[in-house]
């Protein structure tokens, strides 16, 4: 079995810290301070932000389970699985050209908006001054930024659920070390 964080708590905390940041300037691609070992398809970038995030009181939905990836993770975060997408606190998507739609996810309701799931989204790549347009809290006019490898219908159904507000699920994109967030309350703007 592969390691996790050589000093869980200070490394978890340090990731935590940049993750919270990552929400609060959306789209300003981050690096992720303290990387994690992963068994594949997972990047260690995206393990590291679940071992940060998930614990014995969260459930996981993975796109591409396999034995060592299971075991590794309730190993170290003490998670819990779920086969179902709209079951699971967090969700990690490895192969986004194949990811569920969106709204297969808890979106969360409206008593409790805060019950929906944050999904870590495995990209191609990121580029600055191309791509959408973003604007909502922690930009201060707008934001450009390309994210590579997501599919054709994805900004279509972010659309959708930008409409149902304070409902809907928050995205983490990792690329190799970095990250860039996208909470439901960024606006794309239309081109």
């Amino acid at each position: 079995m592969l390691a996790a964080f050589t000093h869980p708590v200070f490394d978890s905390q340090r990731n935590f810290r940049e993750l919270l940041q990552a929400m609060a300037r959306p789209i300003a691609p981050r690096a992720m301070p303290v990387l994690a070992p992963a068994p594949a398809p997972i990047l260690p970038a995206s393990m590291a932000a679940l071992l940060t995030l998930c614990d014995a009181d969260t459930t996981l939905w993975l796109q591409q389970s396999n034995d060592a990836v299971a075991t590794h993770l309730r190993f170290h975060a003490g998670v819990r699985l779920v086969q179902d997408p709209a079951d699971a606190d967090f969700a990690l998507i490895t192969e986004p050209a194949s990811m569920p739609p969106l709204t297969m996810f808890a979106h969360g309701d409206l008593r409790y908006p805060d019950r929906s799931a944050t999904l870590i989204i495995q990209v191609d790549g990121f580029r600055g001054n191309a791509g959408k347009r973003f604007a909502g809290p922690g930009i201060r006019d707008v934001e450009q930024l390309l994210i590579e490898g997501l599919p054709g219908e994805f900004w279509q159904q972010r659309a959708a659920m930008s409409a149902q507000l304070p409902l809907g699920v928050d995205l983490i994109f990792i690329s190799g070390q970095r990250m860039a967030a996208l909470p439901r309350t960024t606006r794309v703007l239309e081109d």
